[in-house]
C-alpha cells in the first residue's frame, strides 16, 4: 500500500502503515500545511497494534483529524472551516 494522504481543511495527513512482527500493524502520521509539517510524525498503535493495515491507516487519520480539532499545537490558519 502507498502512503495514504488525506486533506482536511487547509491541511494535509500524511499516514505510513508500519508493520510489526506477527502479522500487526501500527502507523504514523504527519500534519502539514503547505508542505510544511506542522506537526512531526506522530506513531499509533502501541504494543499490540491493530489486525490490519487499513485498520491501522484509519485510524491514524482520525488521530490526526482530532489533533487538528483539538489544536495539539497546531495553528488554525483564518481561512480553515
Amino acid at each position: 500500500m502507498t502512503e495514504p494522504l488525506f486533506l482536511y481543511g487547509v491541511y494535509s495527513i500524511h499516514v505510513r502503515p508500519l508493520a510489526l512482527q506477527g502479522a500487526r500493524w501500527d502507523a504514523e502520521y504527519e500534519i502539514r500545511h503547505r508542505d510544511h509539517a506542522v506537526q512531526r510524525w506522530t506513531t499509533i498503535g502501541g504494543n499490540t497494534g491493530y489486525a490490519t493495515e487499513a485498520e491501522a491507516v484509519e485510524s491514524a487519520h482520525q488521530h490526526a483529524v482530532a489533533d487538528i480539532d483539538h489544536g495539539a499545537g497546531i495553528p488554525k490558519p483564518r481561512a480553515f472551516p
